[in-house]
């Protein structure tokens, strides 16, 4: 006969309640923002299409074809850390079909792991800390202040084909604007512009041309803002990085209304918008304008590229230097888990992709321990070269997980 065991019941129904307030203190965290592992589909209808676009590349016997991720971000993504180290590993597996978008000239405080400039007699405004003026995508513009100057555009790693299509993104401030291209083979180029288009009217000016090249002309002929830049004639992948440091999302907004047809010339496969960082560390952001502009930015990148697919980023984990606290919330800026549920929110409103940078760092907290690998700044903010390097190995395993 089997006898009963008060004790043993009773034990059973204490881990029975004490599993129940756990599983309420989980969903409570869960409320300030899921924690999502790998690339999160929420619906996406040009996901299929990208999936097929990069297996496509991966066929032995393939047509020329080139597939083109673009970023947009703040200074996580300004540095060409993470994005370089993702173009690295995706051209190394698809192949090596160019750079993509870059500043006009030199942007000081920021890196690029594929191009160098020089130049003479330009300046650089940027819209992070300039309002009036009429700054196309990318948010720079390059202007000569001087006659005589010029920016020379180097290519690093050039190899045997240094035949590049380069897109201009350009302003004539003249009728009869005159702007010379000298190429590496000091053979001069005129750039034709558009006489569709008005003076004093961005347009993308596309070019052949041998690298390194040497873009020139006088104060007050043209402004310059950006250049794409293309392998001619070479299939792969191309990862372009547009960011700024110290960008919010709002920076669209600092642009000219028409920049987002410039977007066509990337013909980008998959749009990445890696902002938040900025927006969690101001007290007084308006969250429901933030949450509007990220919704109509979404929107607008559709418009203009209806065939590619969208995924929103969330920052790393981040910390409050200056708070010490055994609870992490108290640790947080300001807005840290608004920003992420409102990037959660959006992403499953809007069916785009979402990737959890916290999450594929290890969670909560975990940028203390990044920090002790020497992965993280003491900012804790800002990971380190090694850092960012690490984290774009884990966004491509999880990017080549998605796409099987």
């Amino acid at each position: 006969m089997k006898v009963f065991n008060i004790d043993k019941f009773i034990i059973n129904i204490m881990i029975l309640v004490i599993a129940i307030l756990l599983s309420t203190v989980n969903i409570a965290l869960a409320k300030q923002g899921d924690s999502f592992h790998g690339i999160i589909d929420f619906g996406d209808s040009n996901v299929k299409t990208f999936k097929n676009a990069l297996n496509q590349l991966d066929k032995p016997n393939r047509t020329m074809h080139v597939l083109t991720i673009t970023q947009f971000g703040d200074s996580h993504s300004a540095a060409d850390f993470f994005t370089g180290e993702l173009r690295t590993l995706l051209q190394a597996k698809y192949g090596d079909a160019g750079i993509g978008w870059v500043t006009p000239m030199y942007a000081s405080g920021q890196y690029h792991s594929c191009v160098t400039w020089k130049s003479r007699n330009w300046q650089l405004f940027s819209s992070r800390n300039t309002s009036d003026r009429d700054f196309p995508m990318g948010g720079y513009i390059a202007e000569p202040n001087k006659n005589n100057g010029y920016i020379e555009v180097i290519p690093k790693n050039i190899d045997t084909n240094n035949v590049w299509l380069a897109k201009l993104i350009i302003k004539p401030l003249k009728k009869l604007t005159k702007v010379k291209l000298l190429d590496a083979k000091q053979k001069v180029h005129q750039i034709v512009f558009n006489q569709k288009n008005k003076i004093g009217q961005w347009q993308v000016s596309p070019i052949k041309i041998d690298a390194p090249f040497t873009i020139s002309t006088n104060k007050g002929e043209a402004e310059l803002g950006g250049i794409w830049l293309q392998r001619a004639q070479q299939s792969g992948v191309i990862v372009s990085m547009i960011g700024t440091n110290g960008a919010k999302q709002s920076i669209w907004q600092k642009w000219s209304p028409n920049w987002y047809p410039q977007l066509t010339i990337t013909e980008s496969n998959m749009v990445i918008l890696e902002y938040g960082t900025n927006e969690a560390f101001d007290p007084l952001l308006d969250l429901t304008e933030y949450r509007k502009n990220l919704v109509e930015n979404i929107k607008r990148i559709r418009e203009t590229l209806p065939h590619a697919a969208v995924l929103l980023m969330s920052s790393p984990d981040t910390l409050l230097r200056t708070v010490q606290s055994d609870n992490l919330v108290d640790r947080r800026p300001a807005n840290y888990y608004q920003i992420r549920q409102i990037q959660q929110d959006v992403a499953k409103q809007e069916k785009t992709l979402y990737w959890d940078w916290q999450t594929a760092m290890g969670g909560e907290g975990i940028i203390e321990k990044w920090l002790l690998l020497d992965l993280a700044r003491p900012d804790l903010v800002h990971l380190t070269k090694q850092g960012y390097i690490e984290s774009a190995k884990i966004f491509y395993q999880d990017l080549i997980a998605f796409i099987k």
